[in-house]
């Protein structure tokens, strides 16, 4: 009976067994589509850290989730430090999905320093930039009859954003086969951490380079601010988008060998398949996108129309493109620029009306840029018309306080007691706060109510309201412009980019294979991410060009660039290098500079940018961007997409070790080489560029040019004071 029962419960335990393995077959597949991304919180805000103060307060951070992603699961590992003086049983940190509170947590004054794992509803979760808001309520202990400050400088609590996680389990949606899926679904900003496109030509040529250049530019436009990196090959690369771009034959080979075929071909051609995954079977989560023609000019010309299709149109998996055409471009245009003598209402400044409430608002912010070559004068203002009001009930501290670039330049007295309405408050700013790039004007808001100790707040009328018809004018300011500066270069792309799409600049590459292309590739995407704007106009060659004219960016191993682009340069790397010490350091940042003469060789895991004066036209500038191979090329590309490597370019040369020996790129950036100017058509008289570049000649120059209009006076009054006299004598 016992050996029936055992062989009975070892049938059933098979059976259970068989059936788990069953059930576990079929739940794999759906596991292993699931993806896994950490990433920290300083990646997604302006700061490292946020501290929220007074008795009440919130701060923002915008998640962005993908259009391309399912959520599955979402949770943020938190860490905060909050200040230990807080009276426990009244402090508390909520967290708010879009306004949705979906966690909190005590602020133990006890356990001041906490690390803890909230989970988000990922039904609160949207495609789209997510506001996670961090809301603080907290108080402290009163002795006695006193009364709680509500900005006590013990109020506070601290989120260390860098140690702070986000976590994100996703699958990936599959890719609608619609061209409009290029605009809206494919490229998207909103992926995390950062995107990856693998770029396949037909040959290196040329015309293929200037091609694939216009395409890889209208894919890292789309991708906004996101990093997005290049890889280039002969073949598929799986688990990303690639596409595909070369003439009509290659292109038809290619996806013949693969199963797929391309419709009727005529002018320009477009159109998007599911990504092959060998086998006969497809990877319907990623994409092939072929660009193609029958001639060269027809590939271009298809480069072009993916580079700019900006809306959900066509619908359809293909299209013919017969024609295109760009409107009049204004020089100095891109991204966020302000042009001179025009008047910009707060709205189109990502101002809309805005209302300040309660004791502690937040402030808003203007960003803008003004153009890098931008002279700025000391005399002039820019102008501010402001339109606000605020609320009745106000003490007579409060103040609407205006920060342009981190400077404090005014405060508006919110003095009367029955609110008030102001309409166009005009405030005038001196143009020397401002700089060439990014600028930022900031307003702060200091809303005090008319307390006495131990009042109850009322905090309804407090408020003020910024309207969004306010506006922004610059004055005109001349373009000029005193070079080498790196610095600029890593702004916006200057100057190969004082057309926006790139006209009158070239990149010649010294030596062509994948990684030098991958770089190439990663270059342009960084100028068109600064910009803005797609670089239909930037013309590659793969020959030294004859016709040096123009602006002109040389990518290669040192040894590879012709020695006539090198002629102003100051490092020269070759048989006899010519090499750039700093020895002592200025007031103003300029170096003392040793030259030595060496036979040398630069070494892998290094890169440098060079920018000089070409010696073929004045005014106009050649910019080096050299490693001693491809490989090392490629990752000195990829470490100029870092911010915190961009941030370190200055003056004539940057220099950057990417070596295993050091944890992150090691920078070093110096003032070396001649100076030189250009102007606002980017051509300067050599006069003009000599006088600009040496400021005391030009005031000798005043000087002389004074004295002898004094003397010149001198004489005349001699003459006419001589005359008058003979005059009388005559007369009498």
């Amino acid at each position: 009976m016992a050996g029936k029962n055992n062989s009975t419960r070892f049938g059933r335990s098979m059976t259970l067994r068989l059936l788990s393995a069953f059930l576990l077959g079929l739940l794999l597949p759906a596991v292993s589509t699931a993806l896994t991304l950490q990433i920290p919180l300083d990646k997604l805000a302006p700061s490292p850290t946020i501290t929220l103060t007074c008795t009440s307060d919130e701060k923002i951070i915008n998640i962005p989730i993908s259009d391309r992603w399912v959520i599955k699961k979402a949770a943020i590992n938190l860490h905060y430090t909050s200040s230990n003086n807080l009276l426990g049983e009244l402090a508390q940190l909520a967290i708010k999905v879009n306004d949705v509170p979906v966690a909190q947590a005590k602020l133990n004054p006890a356990s001041p320093d906490v690390l803890v794992k909230l989970n988000l509803p990922i039904q609160y979760l949207e495609p789209g930039y997510n506001k996670i808001a961090f809301a603080a309520s907290q108080h402290i202990p009163v002795l006695g009859k006193q009364c709680e400050k509500p900005c006590s400088p013990d109020l506070w609590t601290t989120i260390n954003l860098k140690d702070s996680t986000l976590e994100v389990e996703y699958e990936e949606k599959a890719v609608p086969l619609a061209l409009s899926s290029v605009a809206d679904f494919l490229f998207d900003p909103k992926i995390l951490p950062e995107g990856h496109v693998n770029l396949i030509t037909e040959d290196q040529s040329a015309e293929s380079l200037t091609s694939l250049g216009i395409a890889s530019s209208g894919i890292a436009r789309r991708y906004d601010y996101r990093k997005v990196t290049f890889t280039v090959s002969q073949n598929i690369k799986p688990g990303v988008d690639n596409v595909l771009v070369g003439r009509q034959a290659f292109v038809n080979n290619f996806l013949n060998a693969r199963g797929l075929s391309l419709g009727k071909v005529e002018g320009g051609y477009l159109k998007i398949f599911s990504l092959p995954a060998g086998n006969g079977q497809f990877d319907t989560k990623h994409v092939l996108l072929a660009v193609t023609g029958e001639k060269y000019d027809h590939v271009k010309l298809a480069a072009e129309t993916f580079a700019n299709i900006s809306f959900g149109f066509p619908g359809s998996q293909e299209l013919n493109a017969f024609s295109f055409k760009m409107p009049d471009i204004e020089a100095y245009g891109g991204r966020e620029v302000v042009h001179a003598n025009k008047t910009y209402a707060f709205k189109t400044l990502n101002f809309p009306s805005t209302t300040f409430k309660g004791i502690n608002p937040t402030g808003k912010t203007i960003n803008f840029r003004l153009p890098v070559d931008f002279m700025i004068q000391q005399n002039l203002r820019a102008k501010i018309h402001l339109n606000f009001s605020y609320g009745a009930g106000l003490h007579d501290t409060s103040a609407l306080n205006i920060i342009v670039n981190d400077k404090a330049v005014k405060a508006i007295h919110l003095g009367n007691r029955d609110g008030s309405f102001f309409d166009d408050y005009v405030i005038d700013i001196p143009t020397y706060l401002f700089k060439p790039g990014n600028n930022v004007i900031a307003f702060g808001v200091e809303l005090h109510p008319p307390l006495q100790e131990c009042d109850v707040a009322l905090l309804g009328n407090m408020f003020l309201t910024i309207f969004e018809n306010s506006t922004l004018t610059f004055p005109d300011m001349p373009h000029f412009v005193e070079l080498p500066k790196l610095e600029l270069f890593m702004l916006n792309g200057f100057p190969f980019t004082r057309w926006p799409d790139g006209f009158e600049s070239k990149i010649y590459l010294s030596e062509v294979d994948a990684d030098s292309v991958a770089a190439t590739m990663n270059l342009i995407g960084m100028i068109t991410q600064k910009n803005g704007f797609p670089l239909l106009a930037m013309q590659i060659d793969t020959k030294p060009p004859k016709d040096l004219k123009g602006d002109l960016i040389v990518i290669g191993p040192p040894g590879k660039i012709p020695r006539e682009f090198e002629k102003k340069s100051a490092l020269f790397i070759g048989d006899k290098s010519n090499v750039p010490y700093p020895v002592v350091r200025d007031w103003d940042g300029e170096y003392t500079i040793a030259h030595s003469k060496q036979s040398s060789q630069m070494g892998d895991g290094r890169g440098y940018l060079m920018e000089f004066e070409s010696s073929s036209e004045t005014g106009r500038t050649v910019l080096v961007v050299a490693a001693e191979n491809g490989n090392s090329l490629l990752k000195f590309s990829q470490a100029l997409l870092e911010p915190e490597v961009q941030v370190q370019a200055e003056g004539g040369l940057m220099l950057v070790d990417m070596g295993a020996h050091f944890q992150k790129p090691k920078v070093y950036s110096y003032k070396v080489g001649e100076s030189y100017t250009t102007g606002k058509e980017g051509k300067v008289s050599k006069l003009e560029s000599y006088l600009y570049a040496h400021p005391y000649l030009y005031y000798a120059l005043i000087i002389l040019l004074s004295i002898g209009l004094a003397f010149a006076i001198y004489l005349a009054l001699r003459r006419y004071r001589a005359s008058r006299k003979l005059g009388r004598a005559s007369g009498s």
